[in-house]
C-alpha cells in the first residue's frame, strides 16, 4: 500500500517496520533518533547479495511528491546503467549535500520523456510486431516530445496536450488518436509513480479539436470470381521463382502475409497434412492449424528447394527480415491489378466460401483466424479442422481449377 503523510508523521521506530515501502522502490527508513529519511532500492553489490540503498532526503524537508519525484528519477538512471555511487554523486552535487543521507533531494522533478521511457520499456515487452513497436515510440517522438517532452510531467496541463495534437488531428486523424492513447499512457504511470492526480490527456477530442470524417480504408481485394484468373496469370508472370511460390502459398492457404513469410519448415506435419503457426507468429497470440490441399503441398515442397535458408521456407538472408520481402510480392499482385494487395486474397476467400452457402460460419472464422464472438469462444473449444479441411480442398480446387501446379523437383 502506498504511504501517505498521515501514515509517515505517525510511523516510531520499533513500531513500524524499519522500512516502510511507498511501492515502485522507494521506502522511508526509520532511525531511533526519530529521523525519517526517503530511500531507493537500486539494486545489489557486484559479487555481494546485499542490497543497495540511496538515500534522497528526510522528512518533513523532502515531501512524499518530491520524493517520488527524485525517486523516478532515480530508477531511471539506474535502468541506463549507473551506478549507486554515479548517482548519490550526482544527488549531492545538485544540493551541495554530503553523505549518503543528504538534508534535502534535488528539486527538479521528473520530465515526461523520462516518464515516458519507462513506459515504452514496460509496453515493448508485450508487443511483437517490430514495426508496431517503433511506431509506438517514434509517434511519440515526431508529435509529442517537441511540446512536452522536456516539461516537468506534473505540470503539464490539459491544454499543452491538445495543442500538441492539433496540427495532425484532421490531416493525420489515426496517427494523431493513437498518440493520444499512447500519452494518456503515459500519464497513467505517472498517477502510480509520479503522485500525478488528474491526466491532463484525459479530455473529449470531439470537443477539443471538432468532428472528422474518417473513412475506414481496407486492404484491396480481388473479387473472389476473379481469383482463378489471377491464378492463371500468375503460373506464367516473369518474376523471381520464390516470389511467385510465396504469392501462391498466401492464396491457397488464406493466411495473413506474416504468418507466410516467417513459416519454417518444421510448422508443417507432412503426414497429417497441417500447417501450425505458432501463438507468438499469430495476431491473436493463438496457435492456428491450418489444413493443406493437396496444391498447397506441392507449393511448400517447391519453396524448400527454393529457400536460401533452411530455417525458414521462403528464406532470405540478404533482407534484414532474413525471409522473402513483403513488397516483392506486393509488386507482383499489383502486377495483375494495380488496386489489390496479397492481404486481400483473405477477403476474396472468405466471399467466395459464403456465396457457396455450404461451410459452417464458424469453420470460416477459424480459416481466417478471426476472433468469435466471447460467448461463443467459450463453448466451442475445438478447431473444426475436419471441417475446414474440405474448405481449404474446395478453395484449391475452385482457384486452380482443379489442377496441380507444377512440382519443381521434377523441372530440375
Amino acid at each position: 500500500m502506498a504511504l501517505t503523510v498521515k501514515h509517515i508523521e505517525a510511523a516510531k521506530h520499533g513500531i513500524a517496520k524499519e522500512r516502510m515501502s511507498d511501492g515502485s522502490g522507494l521506502y522511508l527508513r526509520l532511525y531511533p533518533s526519530g529521523k525519517k529519511v526517503f530511500q531507493v532500492q537500486v539494486g545489489k553489490e557486484p559479487g555481494s547479495s546485499s542490497r543497495v540503498w540511496v538515500s534522497l532526503g528526510v522528512f518533513p524537508e523532502l515531501s512524499l511528491k518530491e520524493a517520488r519525484d527524485v525517486a523516478g528519477w532515480v530508477r531511471l538512471q539506474s535502468s541506463r546503467g549507473w551506478t549507486a555511487d554515479r548517482i548519490r554523486t550526482a544527488l549531492r552535487s545538485d544540493n551541495g549535500a554530503t553523505g549518503d543521507a543528504p538534508a534535502n533531494a534535488p528539486t527538479r522533478q521528473v520530465t515526461f520523456r523520462e516518464v515516458a521511457e519507462v513506459w515504452f520499456k514496460r509496453k515493448r515487452a508485450g508487443l511483437k510486431n517490430g514495426k508496431h513497436i517503433d511506431q509506438n515510440w517514434n509517434t511519440m517522438v515526431a508529435y509529442a516530445f517537441p511540446t512536452l517532452g522536456n516539461r516537468p510531467i506534473c505540470e503539464v496541463a490539459r491544454l499543452e496536450v491538445v495543442e500538441a495534437l492539433r496540427p495532425i488531428w484532421h490531416s493525420k486523424n489515426e496517427t494523431a488518436r493513437r498518440t493520444l492513447g499512447r500519452i494518456r499512457e503515459v500519464f497513467e504511470v505517472a498517477k502510480l509513480e509520479h503522485d500525478v492526480g488528474i491526466s491532463p490527456a484525459d479530455f473529449d477530442p470531439k470537443i477539443a479539436y471538432g468532428h472528422v470524417r474518417r473513412r475506414t480504408k481496407h486492404f484491396g481485394a480481388l473479387v473472389w470470381e476473379r481469383v482463378p484468373e489471377f491464378w492463371a496469370w500468375l503460373q506464367e508472370a516473369p518474376c523471381d521463382e520464390q516470389t511467385r511460390q510465396f504469392v501462391m502459398l498466401l492464396v491457397l492457404s488464406a493466411k495473413r502475409t506474416g504468418e507466410v513469410r516467417f513459416a519454417r519448415p518444421g510448422f508443417r506435419n507432412a503426414r497429417a497434412s497441417t500447417w501450425t503457426t505458432p501463438a507468438e507468429l499469430m495476431k491473436r497470440g493463438r496457435e492456428h492449424r491450418v489444413p493443406l490441399s493437396p496444391q498447397a503441398e506441392i507449393v511448400w515442397e517447391n519453396a524448400l528447394l527454393l529457400t536460401q535458408d533452411p530455417a525458414f521456407v521462403f528464406g532470405k538472408p540478404r533482407n534484414r527480415s532474413g525471409v522473402i520481402c513483403e513488397n516483392t510480392a506486393l509488386k507482383l499482385v499489383k502486377g495483375f491489378d494495380p488496386s489489390i494487395t496479397g492481404h486481400g486474397f483473405r477477403s476474396s476467400f472468405k466471399g467466395w466460401a459464403r456465396a457457396q452457402r455450404r461451410y459452417e460460419h464458424d469453420a470460416i472464422e477459424f480459416a481466417l483466424a478471426h476472433r468469435l464472438p466471447p460467448l461463443e469462444e467459450a463453448y466451442l473449444r475445438e478447431d473444426l479442422l475436419t471441417e475446414r479441411r474440405i474448405l481449404m480442398r474446395d478453395w484449391a480446387d475452385y482457384v486452380t481449377a482443379g489442377n496441380l501446379p507444377a512440382r519443381l523437383l521434377e523441372q530440375i
